[in-house]
């Protein structure tokens, strides 16, 4: 008999986080991950559905039993207390289900999972990386983060670098362990089973491996790997073999432990990295088209009689009569790509997703609005500072080596509208030299500190290896010393900045732009929190909104820092003027609950210095503040106050 799963969602705990931490969350794939798991006999999810009420279709579509509780805020325990009963029933009464999956992040289901497990029962848990409590991860006997679960790229952030080094250390107390009994080389799978028993959230998907053989690979310095008989054993590095081993090296490098070069990726590679990061490798090119030609006739008929949202809804309600499965989530993505280039029309008002929409004027044909959105992958190409190659472009975008003539209509599109430049037989955005985002003014402050960072002999002439080392460094040191953060993240700039202004290999706009924005970060943070310059600090964070846009993929490489850096961005508008904004905190409140705080204050100053500073953050980046609304207009049942909020910030928006 197949592993059967029973699911139980602790709905409001991993919703109210996608809608804090500004994730478009649909339950769509993290379903389609369990069902590789195995069969789903049972699936329920616990919520207040009036409260969630635009997520039912999408759960009842995935066939989930949705359990009513009431007064979500007033009696939180409530859904929790329904969970554990019904999960611990069904342990008892379905000896046939083996396996039980507790999706949240609260450790209130930690005892749960325990009693689960002296039942014999299997447990795997899910949830938010920023939110689980420990507790939970260390009683379950696997955690998958919801992230992975989720599709969401992998990316080497703060949190991440420390999550590495965790796992590299699990990685040699494993080994030690088998080592003590004799037992190395020991089987992959053994020693994988092993790191899972001494840490249940261990898992190579999340810093981006398909596979536990490339982590191990990608670890070389610690281990030794071999072969026999097309089985994969690991052993310490420091392991001497025998004179009758019988087992093969798997790779002389690995095995000598001779240092290899650091190799750069294939063009093709770094493409397929942004396609992914604009998370189109899910959508093949014929659905993308397809949809797309759909999005163009039902504007043409009907333009500006529906919403972006409603839009979206009816095609997916169209696509599943059909038989075909296409999230909500793949159908916004491909709207995106129309959306960054400016293919869309809202009559004056504010881009978002309630408002209704129609077709840009000069989408006068199918053809037209095609091209013009599929341009956007090639835009995102060039803003990386990546080179044209068009028949690998493409492979990527078309599956197909020999439209390079098409991929060359786009560049003409994009150069036409004055979005990129060719100069030498190389495409870049428009700006002054190889850097043209140098002259923006929100980034005038971060460029002088680059300028007037004076690198050590050591680092004169490095290149872009260097740079990603420095930052590395400066990951590691942000959660001890800012300072000393913001020193190394400041000379992997001018590294960067360097190689690219030398155009070497590998040096890409792309990383600038992320050793900038995290400069900026730390420097936002060191001189709020520590020094208490509120108002210096503000242009580092107006700084670090500008380079980090939604339609950029910098935004999913620092999502983990857009959330609280709006909210100190706001409270600090309080500590500037005196005001006690101790509960303005992002691990316990929203940007959208700050912006209702600070918009209607009792203290007249602080309202309008929260207006003036969010009339600038509205200049560099209404893309988040869009966001912010859309979060405000979800809140406005239990405070009404919000809905105020919203309209103050979308008036901002129109001017």
């Amino acid at each position: 008999m197949n592993n059967q799963l029973a699911v139980f969602i602790d709905f409001e705990n991993v919703a109210l986080w996608a809608e804090h931490e500004f994730i478009d969350f649909e339950l769509t794939p993290l379903i389609e991950y369990l069902q590789s798991r195995g069969p789903l006999v049972i699936k329920r999810a616990y919520g207040d559905w009036g409260r969630f009420a635009r997520y039912r279709d999408e759960l009842m579509n995935n066939s989930l039993d949705l359990v009513q509780i009431y007064s979500v805020r007033a009696g939180k325990n409530r859904a929790d207390i329904r969970m554990a009963m019904d999960a611990l029933e069904t342990a008892m009464t379905r000896p046939n289900i083996q396996t039980f999956v507790i999706v949240s992040g609260d450790s209130d289901f930690g005892p749960l999972a325990s009693k689960l497990r002296e039942y014999g029962r299997y447990t795997l848990g899910i949830g938010p990386r920023t939110i689980t409590h420990p507790l939970l991860v260390k009683s379950c006997d696997e955690f998958v983060y919801l992230e992975t679960a989720l599709g969401e790229v992998a990316e080497v952030d703060e949190q991440s670098v420390a999550d590495i080094e965790v796992d590299r250390n699990l990685l040699r107390k494993a080994l030690v362990a088998h080592s003590q009994r004799g037992e190395v080389p020991v089987l992959a799978a053994k020693l994988k089973h092993t790191m899972l028993l001494m840490d249940p959230a261990f898992n190579e998907a999340n810093f981006g491996y398909s596979q536990f053989k490339t982590w191990l690979e990608d670890n070389h310095d610690l281990i030794k790997l071999f072969v026999k008989e097309g089985q994969l054993y690991v052993a310490p590095h420091d392991f001497v073999a025998p004179r009758d081993f019988d087992l093969s090296p798997a790779e002389p490098a690995y095995a000598t432990g001779e240092s290899t070069p650091v190799s750069r990726p294939a063009l093709e590679t770094q493409y397929l990295h942004i396609f992914t990061r604009l998370k189109l490798m899910a959508v093949d090119s014929v659905t993308r088209r397809d949809v797309l030609r759909d999005l163009y006739r039902e504007l043409s008929e009907r333009p500006g009689k529906r919403t972006t949202d409603e839009l979206l809804d009816e095609l997916r309600e169209r696509y599943e009569t059909q038989g075909l499965i296409r999230s909500k989530i793949a159908l916004r993505q491909i709207w995106q790509l129309g959306f960054s280039q400016r293919a869309f029309d809202f009559n004056g008002h504010g881009a978002s997703v309630h408002t209704p929409v129609r077709l840009a004027p000069e989408m006068n044909s199918e053809a037209v609005f095609v091209r013009r959105a599929e341009s956007g992958f090639v835009y995102a190409v060039i803003h990386a500072g990546l080179e044209i190659d068009q028949a690998e472009l493409a492979a990527v975008l078309l599956n197909d080596r020999t439209q390079g003539d098409y991929i060359q209509s786009l560049l003409d599109d994009l150069e036409g509208r004055s979005l990129i430049v060719q100069a030498k037989g190389r495409y870049s955005l428009p700006g002054q030299g190889t850097i043209p985002f140098a002259d923006e003014p929100a980034l005038q402050g971060l460029s002088h500190d680059i300028a007037q960072m004076a690198l050590p002999e050591n680092l004169a002439g490095s290149g872009p290896d260097t740079a990603r080392t420095l930052a590395k460094t400066a990951m590691v040191q942000r959660s001890q010393d800012f300072a000393a953060s913001a020193r190394s993240y400041l000379a992997a700039c001018r590294v960067q900045w360097e190689a690219v202004e030398r155009g070497e290999e590998g040096a890409t706009l792309e990383d600038l732009r992320w050793y900038m924005a995290s400069y900026a970060s730390v420097m936002a943070g060191n001189l709020s929190q520590v020094h208490h310059n509120y108002a210096g600090a503000r242009p580092y964070y107006l700084a670090f909104f500008t380079l980090v846009q939604e339609d950029d993929p910098l935004w999913s490489r620092m999502r983990g820092l857009i959330n609280p850096m709006l909210c100190y961005f706001w409270a600090n508008a309080g500590r500037e003027l005196g005001a006690n904004v101790t509960n303005w905190k992002p691990s316990t409140t929203s940007p959208a609950q700050v912006a209702t705080l600070a918009a209607t204050h009792p203290n007249p100053e602080l309202r309008q210095l929260w207006q003036t500073i969010t009339e600038a953050l509205a200049a560099v980046n209404p893309g988040l503040l869009r966001r912010v609304v859309n979060q405000l207009r979800l809140n406005q049942g239990e405070a009404p106050e919000a809905a105020q909020v919203a309209n103050h910030i979308e008036k901002m928006l129109t001017r």
